[in-house]
């Protein structure tokens, strides 16, 4: 009977990811992957015949982690769907309060991964840049759905407006490594509420 590889597989991925966030990944050799899993070179390989090839089945994986997280989003505001304004606000709620939980500073592989773009081949980039691509339809829509437009006092660049809730995760997370402040981006994610908020008040 064949042995079930998927343990040993989801440990390298699960063990990489770690080491990566702490040393990037150039810094994050085949040795030292075999040295934190306990698993020979020749395990590493039958699972991922390069390095590169590790790299994309983790971002793939961050992906599809990152895709259920919108989801969530949409789901717990989907009762709201004829009540637009609501809806945004409390879709923008919805990750305050996922992010007011977190014990230590949150990490990102997109950050990572962008930093050291030279390591990484096209398709990589690409899953990265549309899984943000489906963060900013997602907010667009919300945006334009809550006609965020008629009722502000001033003309929004919706698309930038939309961008400005990735941007708050991706440099909070930074931030909050920094300083070792796990709620920091639950904070700056507060603030987008209340401008978002303003923006609407009659």
């Amino acid at each position: 009977m064949a042995r079930d590889g998927k343990p040993t597989r989801d440990k390298i991925l699960t063990e990489s990811r770690a080491l990566i966030y702490e040393n990037g990944f150039a810094g994050t050799s085949v040795d030292k992957i075999l040295e934190k899993t306990g698993i020979t070179k020749g395990a590493f390989f039958y699972h991922f015949k390069t390095k590169n090839h590790l790299a994309k089945s983790l971002i793939e994986e961050y992906a599809r982690e990152d895709k259920s997280h919108l989801e969530h989003g949409l789901e717990e505001t989907k009762s709201m769907e004829d009540r637009p304004v609501e809806r945004l606000i409390d879709f923008v709620q919805v990750f305050i309060d996922g992010m007011s939980t977190l014990e230590e500073p949150p990490s990102c592989l997109y950050a990572s991964y962008t930093n050291e773009t030279s390591q990484f081949d096209q398709e990589t980039k690409d899953l990265i840049a549309n899984s943000i691509l489906e963060w900013r339809k997602t907010f667009i829509d919300l945006l334009k759905q809550a006609k965020i437009n008629e009722k502000s006092k001033i003309e929004i660049d919706i698309p930038s407006l939309a961008d400005q809730f990735v941007v708050i995760f991706e440099g909070a997370f930074i931030v909050s490594k920094a300083l070792n402040e796990p709620d920091l981006t639950a904070k700056q994610l507060t603030h987008l509420r209340n401008y978002i908020q303003l923006l609407l008040k009659k």
